[in-house]
């Protein structure tokens, strides 16, 4: 299993390259905000705020957040290459971009915002209680992370949980809402959900992307195996996640799109 620190390595080739000649151009739509972030944007009013964005590549977020009338927004990433884009790419008063690990953070914020880097981290709660150590009272926590309880997801979990076909570059979890619920008992939050991008997950896009996937995961890869502890293991997957949420659709929204954003909020008794 890659760790972090692999995926450090990682992401500085994807930023030296671009995102966008790096990746399928399925994840973007010409200039227009991808579906996600917009997600993102529309879930709090960000006029007044204080907002950390931990983990935030080239700073197109970050950069619409302050457009949005925040006070102060702070970009962080451990990606030389990625701050150096996000400095030269988007530059406001109200916004401020810095080569920096979590851990050297010091202030506290009014929300903190985290796009698509919770999978991709070795300790993920601890990560989560690092985050909500940086909130003003009131806080919010604001996460987006690729969801799996959807056709997109039971195929290519399929082929993972069962072939070791290696379905995405650079996850090391593969999470679904009940995890983040479970998130939330933990780090004593309120959490309110849903997803989005359901064209990514059951419609057009899924269709052209598993074209250009499937192909890849089952020709190229060569990863099939009859491993029955394998199979034990989709099966308890199925059991855990598929059979609870289909089964009874855990309060929050729709759970089939490609992407669950999660709002944890601070209870006043945590305080």
């Amino acid at each position: 299993m890659p760790t972090n620190k692999d995926l450090k390595k990682f992401y500085d080739k994807v930023y030296k390259k671009g995102e966008r000649k790096h990746y399928t151009p399925l994840l973007f739509s010409g200039d227009k905000v991808p579906p996600a972030k917009l997600e993102v944007l529309r879930e709090i009013s960000w006029k007044g705020k204080t907002v950390l964005d931990a983990g935030c590549g080239t700073g197109e977020l970050a950069s619409l957040i302050a457009k949005k009338g925040a006070k102060k927004v702070v970009g962080v990433d451990y990606s030389d290459d990625a701050i150096a884009v996000a400095q030269k790419s988007w530059v406001a008063p109200n916004l401020e971009f810095l080569k920096k690990d979590i851990n050297g953070i010091k202030e506290k914020f009014d929300v903190v915002v985290s796009l698509g880097t919770l999978e991709h981290l070795d300790e993920p709660l601890n990560a989560l209680k690092k985050l909500k150590s940086f909130l003003n009272p009131k806080g919010s926590l604001i996460i987006t992370c690729p969801n799996w309880t959807n056709p997109r997801g039971y195929i290519l979990q399929t082929l993972r949980q069962l072939f070791n076909a290696k379905i995405t570059l650079a996850d090391i979890h593969y999470f679904s809402p009940l995890d983040f619920q479970n998130f939330a008992k933990k780090l004593g939050m309120k959490l309110t959900w849903r997803t989005a991008d359901h064209d990514w997950a059951q419609g057009e896009k899924l269709v052209a992307d598993f074209k250009r996937r499937l192909p890849n995961v089952l020709l190229k890869d060569k990863k099939f195996t009859t491993n029955p502890l394998l199979v034990a293991q989709f099966i308890s997957w199925i059991e855990k996640t598929i059979v609870p949420i289909e089964s009874n659709p855990p309060a929050g929204g729709p759970h089939s799109g490609a992407v669950g954003l999660y709002h944890f909020k601070l209870l006043p008794s945590k305080l």
